[in-house]
Formats: structure tokens, sequence, C-alpha cells
């Protein structure tokens, strides 16, 4: 049976750790806050009150962590809670100025409390910042390039090169293999591989998972133009083209092709030549008519004042990642006013404050909107 103990007050915590690590009040920029959390440790039946210490500490570290989570983008946050647990996590009494606990009692094989955990969460977000951890802020348009068919990496090589020189564009490194048999495989959760010779939409659903805006679907072949069998040189010609998709509508924007030729005293290395050669055009190409065609995303600053504390900042910052963004963060938060950065897939300001407003539970209301910034409050 359950045998929670609730308390009847409230105490400090009297952890020794907590006592003699905890920052000033008032040592940096924004004064803390308080988050309630949760935290568990094995009760000790000979030492109670150091298990209650140890429950008390993973209560102040789950109120870290959430804090952390606050300054954190999604791309930050995958794969890095290791590092997090050793730069913040191992030591959650450098970023708490108090704790009070709530309730607390043993709950069969452990100890339990409910507090109440003031957080620096100034210094936390520089924390994060330092370890490189806050995430990169605006994000850019990002392809994915699939070439069906075609197994020598001479051609996407020099694609992907010539274009990163070309286009702000950035064509991201994704799931695709092409290194068997001369055909394309889409790499997914299951132990089958799906060739990419398939239908385009496989193509476009692949790169809409792996988070890109476009598609660059690609095919390069290559053949012999001539006998090089008397000469000992072996000539060769290579045919490319391109077609660019909107992954989001799955709409094409841009169909291109290239061709070029080249020589060398081996099929093999001739071969590779004219494929790369038609890739750096292919690429000089798409460069210039994706400039055209696609429009950057920018970023847009969204201010919000009035907010009731970093619980509230946490419900506001889940209804923002629930709109069709490309990338969130959090730059500040003090006194109630909370900065982020938002990159919207449209990019209208109006259009993004109204689609805000629409999903909003809060009680936001719209001060004003800019040609990069909304201001929105809460009126209690």
């Amino acid at each position: 049976m359950r045998t929670f103990v609730k308390t009847t007050f409230a105490a400090l915590l009297a952890g020794a750790a907590a006592c003699a690590h905890a920052p000033a009040p008032g040592s940096f920029k924004a004064d803390p806050e308080p988050l309630t959390a949760e935290g568990s440790a094995a009760y000790d039946a000979r030492d109670p009150g150091a298990s209650r210490e140890r429950a008390s500490l993973d209560a102040q570290k789950s109120a870290v962590r959430r804090a952390a989570e606050l300054f954190m983008d999604e791309t930050a946050k995958a794969g890095n809670y290791g590092v997090l647990e050793i730069g913040l996590l191992k030591t959650p009494q450098l970023y708490t100025a108090k704790t009070r606990i709530l309730s607390e009692g043993q709950d069969g094989a452990s100890y339990r409390v409910r507090a109440r955990v003031w957080v620096y969460h100034g210094k936390i977000a520089s924390a994060l910042r330092g370890m490189n951890l806050a995430g990169s802020g605006a994000a850019a348009v990002t392809a994915a390039l699939a070439v069906p068919g075609q197994a020598d990496k001479s051609f996407a090589s020099a694609f992907k090169e010539v274009f990163a020189r070309s286009s702000p564009i950035v064509i991201k490194d994704l799931p695709f293999s092409s290194e068997e048999n001369g055909r394309s495989f889409i790499k997914g959760g299951s132990s089958e591989e799906a060739p990419l010779s398939g239908p385009e939409p496989r193509l476009l659903e692949a790169a809409a998972a792996a988070g890109a805006d476009l598609l660059f679907s690609a095919s390069a072949s290559a053949a012999s133009s001539g006998a090089g069998l008397s000469t000992g040189f072996y000539p060769s010609r290579s045919e490319a083209a391109l077609k660019i998709y909107e992954v989001g509508t799955g709409r094409e924007l841009v169909a291109l092709s290239s061709q070029a030729s080249a020589i060398d005293s081996s099929i093999a290395a001739s071969f590779s030549k004219s494929l790369a050669s038609a890739g750096e055009l292919l690429a000089q190409a798409a460069a210039g008519r994706t400039d055209r065609l696609v429009k950057q995303a920018f970023p847009v600053r969204v201010k919000v004042l009035g907010l009731g504390g970093l619980e509230e900042l946490e419900k506001l910052r889940a209804q923002l990642l629930r709109l069709d963004l490309k990338g969130l963060r959090l730059e500040s938060y003090s006194d109630g006013a909370a900065v982020f950065t938002a990159v919207p897939r449209r990019s209208d300001p109006q259009e993004f404050a109204s689609t805000v407003l629409r999903g909003d539970s809060l009680g936001l209301e719209l001060d004003g909107a800019g040609a990069q910034e909304v201001v929105f409050s809460l009126h209690r």
C-alpha cells in the first residue's frame, strides 16, 4: 500500500550541499523564479533524513532540467541530454536559490517530495550558451538531395560543393545511401531498405521526415563517347537532370538538365570526371533558379509581456511549438517578459500573429506586429 504522507507545513531545504553551493540572490541579471517539481530517492529506514535530502536534490535536478529545456531548441535537445547531465544536472545546487518542500513521505521503497524550487534561469541560459546547447536560432531553408540509380559519388559531391558556394540553401546530411549495386536507398527504422527509384511521393515523404523544405531529385549517367584503345585515352559524355520540389506541397518548382564531357587514361576516371562536371554545371543552374523561386525564411522576434512565471512560460513555449515553425528559441526571460526567435515557414508577421492567436489558450492579446517583430501581452 502506498504510504505517501503530506506535511502540514512548508519547510526550507536543509541539505548541506545546497547551503554550501547556492549562489547569493541577485548575483545574476534575472532574479530566481520558482518551479514546482517532484523528486524521489531510495528510502533508507536507518537514515530517513538522508533519504529526504536525496529526494530534495532530485527535485532540484528536475527543476533545473525544465528551466534548461526552456532555452534549448528541439535540435539542441536531440542527443545532448548526456552533456546536459554532466554540465548542469550533476550539481543542480549551483543553479537554485532555495527549495521549499510542499509535501513529502515514504512511498513503498522510495522517499518522495514535492517542492517549490527557485531556479536561476538566467545563469542556466548563460551556461547552455557556453556549452553550445541553446541551439542555432534562425534556421535556413534546407534541401534533401536524392540521386536515384547513381552509384558514383563524384556527381553528388561536386553538386553539393558548388551549390554550397552559390546558394544560402543548406543541403542537409540525410539518411540517403547510394552505394549498393548502382541503386539508392532510404534508410528507415525498419530492417528493410526501400529503393529510391520508386515514385516521387516516397522521396517527398523521406525528405519531410528529415525536416527538409525542398527535395532535389537528381539523376546522372555517363557513357563512352569514342574508342580509346588506339590512343590510350577514353573520352566520355555524361548527362544529368534535376527536379526540385516543395516538400510541404509536392509541387514541382524547377526542372533542369546538364551535359558534360571528359577524357582520361581509364574509363572509370573519365566517367567520374564527366559526372563531376555535370554536377557542377547543374548546381550552378540550380542555385540561380532557386534564389529566384524560393523565399528565404526570416526570423520573427516574438515578445510576450505579463507572464506569471516559469510555469506559464513553459505553457507558452509548448503552445508556440505546436505551430508550423522551422525553428523556435527562447532568447531571454525576465520579470514576466519573454523574447523568442521564431522562424515561420511563411514569412508574413501578420499571418504569423493570427496563427498564434488562433491556437492560444492563455489569453494572449496582440499589441503590435511589425516587419520582423510581433508583441503580445497577458492582461489579468
